[in-house]
């Protein structure tokens, strides 16, 4: 299907939201009150759609609390269909778990017009792979994190913002459009974009993949089996031990060994300063919601989601397991971790600590992801790894990365 332009006398701005989850309602809050034009939202089912059109488009309609209170009135279509909310858009955000990026890329390809700006929120690792194998040559971004920390309270109705982050590291293709879209970018979420001068540092400087793996193997690792009551289910972050915040710390160290080695190879070719240290990443991110940043473990102690209790489910009344089917996993590890290893594995730098944390998740996850040592396991063919795009050495992988994409026109701009 081609998208035909409509003459700009005529068009109203539009930007388009993929995904109705925590993120997606957030962004439908967002939009209404920095965009100046309407805001359309892709969800993943008729049925989805039919329950957050019942509280969108009532008389109290989507509200949100906590840290930022505001209305989502600048909806005016929600739908599954991507031929109803993608046309037209200036600029479309992707806000779904990272197994479905290349779902919903394949989804609204047809409908984009050559100079629509697609970005996700957080991009996780990969995601440059298979939005430039799939959109072609066009203008993309990604956020190594979600600006907030969300929740939905209800389903088209109420979402609340727990934490607001203070800076966001972000990048694009092609690379030369980075400043500007970071420039809109921060006008448009509030918080400061701070542009990277490539997606590596957002692949593997994904704070995600380190803290969220790492937490649940520090929680979990020894668990009996036994299943908790209400009041001992562990809080995820406030209950982290100095060895498990330690081990976090191991996890980004490696990664970051890493990205030295491809770094020295690159030369000024390419700039890894982003892969931040994750104890600097938390105190760049949280530093004025954070009560002691002295060490890792104690950021997340101190931090803004002490509530947060680790994810589990309830098997009987009032008797809890862990969850190990929680995105934590399901995303943070394949679309995470194993990426940084499988990066890591090209520039032949050691990765005990995410050797040893793969091999407890896989058998988590029932998948095989790493085998003797390399990411070559049985499921390792379904990651968007560099490896699985016909990138098998340092010096592919940094030509891959500093190569300049065809120059597309950014909406707006």
């Amino acid at each position: 299907m081609r998208h035909k332009s409509v003459p700009a006398q005529k068009r109203r701005r539009v930007l388009a939201i993929c995904g109705g989850g925590n993120a997606g309602h957030a962004l439908a809050v967002i939009a209404s009150q920095r965009f100046d034009g309407d805001v359309t939202w892709l969800v993943g089912s008729e049925q989805k759609a039919d329950i957050l059109r019942a509280g969108v488009f009532s008389r109290e309609g989507l509200t949100s609390t906590g840290k930022i209170e505001g209305a989502a009135n600048r909806v005016k279509r929600i739908s599954a269909d991507a031929a109803d909310v993608i046309p037209g858009a200036e600029i479309v955000l992707i806000a779904v778990p990272a197994y479905l990026h290349a779902p919903i890329l394949r989804q609204i390809a047809p409908h984009l017009s050559p100079e629509t700006l697609v970005g996700s929120l957080p991009a996780r690792s990969g995601f440059e792979f298979e939005a430039t194998a799939i959109l072609g040559p066009r203008a993309i971004f990604g956020l190594q994190t979600l600006p907030w920390s969300t929740r939905v309270q209800i389903p088209g109705t109420r979402c609340n913002f727990g934490s607001i982050k203070s800076r966001v590291l972000m990048a694009a293709l092609p690379a030369s459009r980075t400043h500007e879209v970071a420039a809109r970018l921060t006008e448009l979420f509030g918080t400061q974009m701070v542009p990277t001068q490539n997606f590596l540092n957002i692949t593997l400087g994904n704070p995600g993949q380190v803290i969220h793996p790492g937490l649940m193997y520090g929680l979990f690792k020894s668990w009996d089996g036994r299943p908790f009551g209400p009041d001992a289910v562990p809080h995820f972050y406030a209950h982290t031990t100095e060895a498990s915040g330690e081990f976090v710390g191991r996890l980004s160290r490696e990664i970051g060994t890493a990205a030295a080695v491809i770094q020295a190879r690159a030369g000024d070719r390419l700039d890894l300063s982003g892969v931040n240290y994750i104890h600097e990443w938390l105190r760049m991110s949280y530093a004025t919601q954070t009560a002691d940043l002295s060490t890792i473990a104690a950021s997340f102690r101190t931090g803004p989601l002490q509530m947060r209790k680790a994810p589990v489910l309830e098997i009987t009344p009032g008797a809890f397991v862990p969850n190990f089917a929680y995105r934590y996993l399901t995303e943070d590890v394949p679309f995470g971790l194993a990426i940084a290893k499988a990066i890591a594995q090209i520039a032949g730098a050691p990765t005990p600590a995410i050797d040893e944390l793969l091999l407890w998740a896989q058998d988590k996850l029932a998948k095989q992801y790493l085998l003797d040592g390399d990411i070559r396991g049985a499921d390792a063919r379904e990651l968007p790894t560099p490896q699985n795009y016909g990138v098998r050495s340092v010096d592919a992988l940094v030509n891959w990365y500093v190569r300049e994409n065809a120059a597309a026109p950014v909406a707006g701009a």
